[in-house]
């Protein structure tokens, strides 16, 4: 069990990292590139996951100062290990610069119907054509291109369904599982682009072995957490509003 947190720990650690290097390289182009209409793309593809890198991240990393706390058994919870300590500075950060519950309501309201929904239409393909070049790799990936081919179309889906409501209810109820899934997925998508590199890569063997095995725990135990998801991120907002405040003491 201790192996599976310290291994969940180091996959979504990576995960993250992924993602956010993309998002930074997208600001980085959307000032910098040459041409205006390439700036205009990547301004666009940074404001997508934006909210996505600030939620997705700062959650994921109270989750693991608290795994990192359960990994110390008793001692976790002692002053002096420091293991505690982290989790206290980890915990503010969802709700700091917007709740994390208002950066799912501006994924799903403001930035996915960006050019009526074809920049994440767009960056969803990308995520598609990374799936395809796996095949590339052979048999070493895959089981990560079936997991992850998997991902990007429960994605897609609840991506579809979201831009179908007409009810901004509907979206709101379903904001903060979708943004879950939306970077559960991407984290995915950008370790197997590691994983993908390193099949073929030459210098520290047992660090490139170590992008691999890190990508398949990901697909094969974190990545099939987010298809549960699906049904709460597809789901429309009578199951909130059946419930009164006089029914939450309030």
């Amino acid at each position: 069990d201790v192996r599976r947190m310290l291994l969940t720990m180091k996959a979504y650690s990576e995960a993250m990292r992924g993602l956010l290097y993309d998002t930074a390289r997208a600001i980085d182009l959307s000032h910098q590139h040459p041409d205006q209409s390439t700036r205009r793309h990547f301004d666009d593809r940074a404001s997508l996951l934006t909210p996505v890198v600030k939620a997705w991240c700062t959650d994921l990393g109270v989750e693991m100062a608290s795994v990192g706390i359960q990994i110390h058994g008793g001692m976790g919870f002692v002053e002096e290990t420091g293991a505690a300590q982290y989790y206290r500075d980890a915990r503010i950060a969802p709700i700091y610069e917007g709740t994390n519950g208002i950066q799912g309501i501006d994924l799903v309201t403001r930035k996915l119907p960006l050019a009526g929904g074809e920049v994440v239409r767009s960056y969803l393909d990308e995520l598609a054509g990374l799936c395809a070049e796996l095949e590339a790799a052979g048999t070493e990936l895959a089981s990560v291109r079936r997991g992850l081919e998997q991902g990007v179309d429960q994605l897609r889906t609840a991506t579809e369904w979201m831009l179908s409501r007409t009810d901004p209810n509907d979206a709101l109820a379903a904001a903060t599982p979708y943004l879950r899934l939306f970077g559960t997925v991407s984290g995915g998508c950008y370790l197997a682009r590691q994983a993908r590199a390193a099949v073929d890569g030459a210098g520290d063997d047992a660090f490139l072995a170590a992008k691999v095995a890190t990508t398949r725990f990901y697909v094969d135990q974190l990545l099939p957490q987010a298809f549960g998801l699906v049904p709460a991120a597809t789901a429309d907002a009578s199951a909130l509003f059946a419930v009164t405040t006089e029914m939450l003491g309030v």
